[in-house]
């Protein structure tokens, strides 16, 4: 804007001048006029240098400004890429995907600690209520049958256990595999059915499982886990309203010291 305005100043100036040598000329014809081209000319020239002069000095200014605002552009970036926090955005997404993944992480952890506390909680009872009809070095395998069930509710014993120290009768199993159904879920819409439990007992404890006159039971009687008889030796232990322990000492708080 200042140099535009210098240039129309100038060519003012110029016009002017050049208006009072027509005049000076129409008004004196024979007078010599040498030394008005010459005072223009010099006009002229000293207008022009000056244009120039400050032509350049501007030019120079801008450029100067120009490197300056470049390298203020140039630290305010490498800063930026120094520091990562400066980026909201980025920050943003890394801590949502951060709390989302926790969220997983968390949530599974949790449910794999309740599983273990409700798998250590029937470990327990079988221990304390089985030790009368199981040997003591045929516990671990007796227990560690009856857990897979208890992780799967559609676990299927391949073999047959037999070995007890006394015998027991299929009203006593019944209860015992009940017992633990229950605190996992048992009923409609629950992870274990009655059938999952009649199917895991004719196959686990087949030997028990019969009449008097030796044939089998069937499937549906052995769905009826509740029934009970004068013989019984394992009863149905019904969960408290914790909806887990059982009714032995050691989670009733009456063990001794």
């Amino acid at each position: 804007m200042y140099m535009a305005v210098q240039y129309a100043f100038v060519g003012m100036v110029q016009t002017r001048k050049t208006k009072d040598k027509v005049t000076m000329e129409n008004s004196n014809p024979h007078e010599e006029d040498v030394q008005a081209p010459v005072f223009l000319l010099e006009a002229k020239t000293t207008v022009t240098e000056q244009n120039v002069t400050e032509g350049v000095c501007n030019a120079e200014v801008v450029e100067e400004i120009a490197e300056k605002t470049t390298i203020t552009d140039t630290k305010v970036i490498a800063e930026e890429a120094n520091h990562p926090d400066n980026e909201p955005s980025t920050v943003a997404t890394a801590s949502a995907s951060s709390t989302y993944q926790q969220g997983i992480d968390d949530f599974y952890q949790s449910q794999a600690e309740c599983q273990k506390k409700k798998l250590d909680t029937i470990h327990e009872y079988l221990l304390y209520i089985m030790s009368p009809f199981v040997y003591e070095e045929d516990m671990d395998e007796f227990c560690t049958d009856l857990l897979r069930f208890a992780t799967d509710h559609n676990y299927r014993p391949e073999v047959e256990w037999k070995r007890f120290k006394t015998k027991l009768s299929s009203f006593d199993v019944r209860h015992l595999v009940w017992s633990i159904a229950i605190r996992l879920g048992l009923g409609k819409g629950k992870v274990y059915s009655n059938d999952d439990c009649a199917c895991y007992i004719e196959r686990r404890f087949a030997s028990l499982c019969v009449t008097a006159s030796g044939e089998p039971l069937s499937h549906s009687t052995l769905r009826n886990l509740t029934v009970t008889s004068n013989s019984d030796q394992i009863h149905c232990d019904i969960q408290g309203a914790d909806g887990l322990l059982f009714h032995i000492p050691s989670q009733l708080g009456l063990e001794k010291d």
